[in-house]
């Protein structure tokens, strides 16, 4: 039985095909749905001054308040849109920060998720950052402690 969905979701196209569909899935089963988005820490980015008194300190925090608006704004997307697709259905919000697929993975971990819904690309483009760094939704997959549905 499914009570309890994950579904990642990053604005792309895939991501909304991905959160349709465990919308579905959810009204199916009469189960919650948490919409997950994460944005990159700026350590993670290669951003983090190493001296804090550093003039781009100010600028930094600035640019990661920015991000973080963005990845706020992203979210509510979702959340309006699922309102809209499903309004009987509970729809819960997690913004996090870090690595996408680690996150969703943390999430799943501490949500006890029956499945994870993720789309087949989303924000990733390029061969080379597939091969270099590998797509989240693979990652996910791989590592996740429940089933996981990747939609395209």
């Amino acid at each position: 039985m499914i009570h309890n969905v994950l579904v990642g979701f990053d604005g792309s196209g895939d991501s909304m095909k991905a959160l349709d569909f465990a919308l579905d899935l959810a009204d199916r089963y009469s189960a919650k749905v948490s919409i997950i988005n994460v944005s990159q820490s700026l350590g993670a980015m290669g951003t983090v001054p190493s001296d804090p008194s550093d003039s781009t300190t100010e600028n930094l925090t600035s640019f990661a308040r920015d991000i973080t608006k963005i990845h706020e704004e992203i979210l509510n997307k979702a959340i309006d849109h699922a309102k809209h697709v499903k309004p009987n259905l509970a729809v819960l919000p997690l913004l996090r920060q870090g690595d996408p697929a680690m996150e969703i993975i943390n999430a799943v971990n501490e949500g006890h998720f029956d499945v994870v819904v993720v789309g087949h690309r989303g924000q990733e483009k390029g061969r080379m950052k597939e091969l270099v760094l590998g797509k989240t939704s693979e990652k996910v997959a791989h590592t996740a402690s429940c089933p996981v549905v990747i939609v395209k």
